[in-house]
């Protein structure tokens, strides 16, 4: 109800009805095409999966009054999704040091570059797989206070669960995820989340201290009856983010304490699960200006092997390389490597912009040695590559 409102007072701002009014409107036109080397065994999923995207942002500003509507259309073959969400549809009402936000956002907390357990927000939508999800707009009423060097934010959040692919989509687990989800321990489908966050810095620390309490946003993927079914916990989390500043290197930490979440076997438990890490950045290269960021991670979480996320112990290395040229050149490989079962997944992107409004790049993903890890053996076929290009307007 609170979007449609939303919207139809976007509608009126468009259309000029609203005097001295700034307004910004732009998008971007995607498409994609992700090519897999492996067949799937006993499964009718295809070698490739063709996706595109419409995405289209409008912002105003008068006065102390400003919104934002971001309106995110995907469709894809086979049979992957074809929606249209509503990202981004908020109205924010600013006065002096107090900020008042109620609609759809997208929130990130956090300072890693390979995973963030403090980043609870948001659910996913893993609609065109699971390799990688992306935000879903959470409705929310966001109050923020400003400091002088910090801020203070209190969120109410309702429900909100993940979307999972259909059958035919990859990457994909063994057996399919049901799109009924299931509630228990507290959690319910009318839940009403709440959550505290202080960030700001000092000298050379920014930091951030974060509170939740909700329905967890990475449910248990439960086996009944040949498929997963996401069962969702009510959860407390305390969070802790921090990075320092070094000349040249970042030096990045996220800790977090939740309580009452399910593992890996379905079993309720508390835990920790922290990520430590630097990255270093080399200017000018090569007596070029060249950008080359080297960056180590690691992840570790109390629950070992029962750890419903595959995070329990494991090393990131990654290298970034900005060319800094006209065409915002640069590449990024990662190496993951599971420490407890020696196993490894290698990413690799390029990516550069062409005419000035046109992007394209290239996605791939191999994985190593993933047969002896019970949380990702399911990808032990799904080697891919990817090539995309959009356009912006």
């Amino acid at each position: 109800m609170i979007i449609r409102y939303i919207f139809i007072l976007f509608i009126l701002i468009s259309s000029n009805s609203f005097a001295e009014t700034y307004t910004e409107q732009y998008g971007e036109i995607e498409v994609g095409s992700s090519i897999f080397f492996d067949d799937v065994e006993g499964d009718n999923r295809k070698n490739n999966l063709n996706t595109s995207s419409f995405k289209y942002n409008f912002f105003f500003e008068n006065n102390n009054l400003s919104g934002k509507l971001k309106i995110n259309s995907l469709f894809s073959d086979p049979e992957a999704a074809e929606n249209i969400d509503f990202n981004e549809a908020y109205l924010e009402y600013t006065n002096n040091d107090l900020n008042f936000l109620v609609g759809n956002n997208i929130i990130f907390w956090g300072k890693n570059e390979f995973y963030n357990p403090v980043d609870i927000i948001n659910s996913k939508d893993f609609s065109t797989g699971l390799a990688e999800g992306e935000k879903k707009g959470q409705t929310m009423i966001n109050v923020k206070k400003y400091f002088e060097t910090s801020e203070l934010n209190f969120f109410l959040l309702p429900a909100t669960t993940n979307t999972y692919p259909t059958s035919k989509v990859r990457p994909q687990l063994a057996l399919n995820i049901d799109t009924n989800n299931t509630y228990a321990d507290g959690a319910s489908k009318d839940n009403i989340g709440m959550a505290l966050r202080w960030s700001g810095y000092l000298n050379e620390y920014d930091y951030g201290f974060s509170y939740y309490e909700g329905n967890s946003k990475d449910p248990a993927l439960v086996l009944s009856s040949g498929k997963f079914i996401p069962k969702y916990s009510e959860i407390t989390q305390f969070g802790l983010d921090l990075q320092a500043t070094r000349e040249d290197t970042l030096y990045k930490s996220e800790i977090v304490y939740r309580e009452n979440e399910y593992d890996y076997n379905g079993n309720i438990e508390d835990y920790i699960n922290l990520i430590l890490g630097f990255e270093h950045t080399n200017y000018g290269i090569y007596e070029k200006n060249w950008d080359l960021a080297n960056i180590v991670e690691y992840s570790y979480d109390t629950r070992s092997s029962n750890s419903h996320h595959g995070y329990q112990k494991d090393l990131f290395l990654g290298a970034r390389l900005v060319l800094n040229d006209i065409e915002d050149t640069q590449y990024f490989i990662s190496l993951q490597n599971d420490l407890d079962k020696n196993t490894r997944a290698l990413t690799f992107n390029y990516e550069s912009r062409f005419f000035s409004l046109l992007r394209a790049g290239i996605d791939i993903y191999q994985p190593l040695n993933l047969e002896e890890d019970t949380h990702q053996s399911s990808f032990k076929d799904e080697a891919n590559i990817k090539f995309y290009t959009s356009y912006s307007f």
